[in-house]
């Protein structure tokens, strides 16, 4: 199951939190209770068993890198809790589910309340909503004997991965500038065969507490836990990855103190851009990662001169230098996985509208819209950080002189909507470079280092 840190001082989302509560209050005590006498131990003794492994399952995070900066994460409590349905008649589940919530993220992993209350909240509701779904097709529940109707559990595991990963896109998308659409796909993720495989092992679970009691939940706790460290070596792989790649680039970065961290800036603009775009996950990502190998090329030693080179450079310097996106999209394509998409947003990424970019010429929409972006976003890093030929200008000042160029260097969609984007205004943070006037040329700066105009 996914929760979620979003920034809770929004009213949208306090909204959501108070939706999803109502929700999970109205099921809980909507619902008819049969109370087992005192004198039932095994009924009570179940009880606490489940909320401890729930408790157990839940309190190992395993954050989600695909949207980090939203502090989502991961765990295989839905485990016990997709086993709980099948065991105790409702809205028992719903107790279980709450307990887990509230002492696995208050207590344990010592959240904030308002985040301990909303992940309860949505944990509460998709197992009630899942529980009711499947009593309603007939699904068998109690401690007599599991006779599983794989239809009704399907539907439960699908109701349970569809509320909670929905609700959690949700407050994602009320807290950021991400997409409902964007975030649910990336919460899902590579992972949905794993949930999906996994939900098996609650019918396992069911059947060996049937049978054994407490020693048969002891005796999945160890594939339970194997199931989460498939998770947590999925995830390992992505974020070294993604490190890596940075490490790559950040080396490069190194030969030139007034580029460090341009590559990764870039890349954030370029993800913000084609988010607003409304491109889907898997372009913004392409996009991104295309972005942040830009420059890649520049590590071969013929640049370093150039990179390290104080004045203006000459016509032939100059020449050597537009070799760079060709350059880094070689590089960047001996990873197979970069070939086609990334390799072309790099290559083109000095493209200019009108046709007069490098190095094939391409003209307006025949330019991928990744390299587009890019030549963008390259351009607002370019310009708003400080330079040897120049101090860094305001992102009022960029926007601009953007748009003088709009049609002749720029897309003039992308640079229209960067001008309305609250969301690389953010990233930029406050501007605090007075706006002094000075000549600023996009065609032929005071030194250029990629051709005519002031990107790297």
């Amino acid at each position: 199951m996914v929760e979620t840190q979003p920034q809770f001082d929004r009213w949208s989302f306090r909204l959501l939190l108070a939706a999803v509560s109502v929700a999970a209050i109205s099921l809980l005590f909507g619902t008819e209770w049969a109370v087992p006498p005192i004198a039932n131990t095994a009924f009570w003794n179940a009880l606490v068993a489940f909320a401890l492994l729930g408790i157990a399952s839940d309190s190992a995070f395993l954050p989600v890198p695909r949207i980090s900066h939203a502090r989502v994460g991961s765990s295989v409590v839905f485990i016990p809790f997709l086993a709980s349905v099948l065991l105790f008649p409702p809205p028992w589940p719903m107790v279980i589910a709450g307990t887990t919530g509230l002492v696995a993220h208050y207590i344990v992993r010592r959240k904030t309340l308002v985040r301990a209350l909303f992940n309860t909240a949505q944990y509460m509701l998709f197992v009630g909503l899942g529980g009711s779904v499947y009593a309603a097709l007939g699904g068998h529940v109690g401690f007599d004997a599991i006779h599983v109707n794989f239809g009704a559990f399907a539907v439960m595991v699908l109701v349970f991965f569809v509320v909670n990963q929905g609700t959690v896109a949700l407050a994602v998308s009320l807290t950021t500038d991400i997409s409902i659409r964007e975030a649910w796909t990336r919460i899902a993720g590579d992972s949905i065969l794993y949930d999906l495989v996994s939900s098996s092992l609650a019918i396992v679970l069911a059947f060996l507490f049937t049978r054994l009691q407490i020693v048969g939940l002891a005796v999945l706790v160890l594939p339970l836990f194997f199931v989460r460290h498939m998770y947590q070596m999925n995830l390992q792989v992505e974020r070294v990855n993604r490190e890596l790649l940075e490490l790559m680039v950040k080396a490069i970065e190194a030969r030139d103190p007034y580029t460090s961290g341009h590559s990764v800036r870039v890349s954030e603009y370029a993800r913000q851009i084609a988010r607003e775009l409304g491109l889907n996950p898997k372009e913004v990502d392409q996009i991104g990662t295309a972005a942040l190998l830009h420059d890649v090329g520049k590590i071969h030693e013929d640049f370093a001169p150039l990179l390290r080179k104080a004045g203006r450079l000459t016509p032939e310097e100059r020449i050597l230098m537009q070799a760079h996106p060709v350059r880094s999209a070689d590089l960047a394509s001996t990873i197979a996985e970069f070939r086609g998409r990334v390799h072309a947003d790099i290559r083109n990424h000095h493209e200019n509208f009108d046709g007069t970019g490098y190095p094939d010429g391409l003209i307006g929409e025949g330019i991928p819209i990744g390299a587009r972006i890019i030549m963008v976003a390259d351009t607002i890093d370019a310009m708003t950080t400080d330079r040897p030929y120049r101090k860094a200008l305001t992102l009022q000042r960029t926007l601009e002189e953007m748009a003088r160029y709009a049609g002749r260097q720029f897309d003039p969609k992308i640079v229209e909507l960067v001008s309305k984007s609250p969301g690389i205004r953010r990233l930029l943070g406050p501007q605090l470079v007075p706006d002094i006037p000075q000549p600023v040329s996009m065609q032929a700066p005071s030194r250029s280092r990629g051709g005519a105009r002031v990107t790297t």
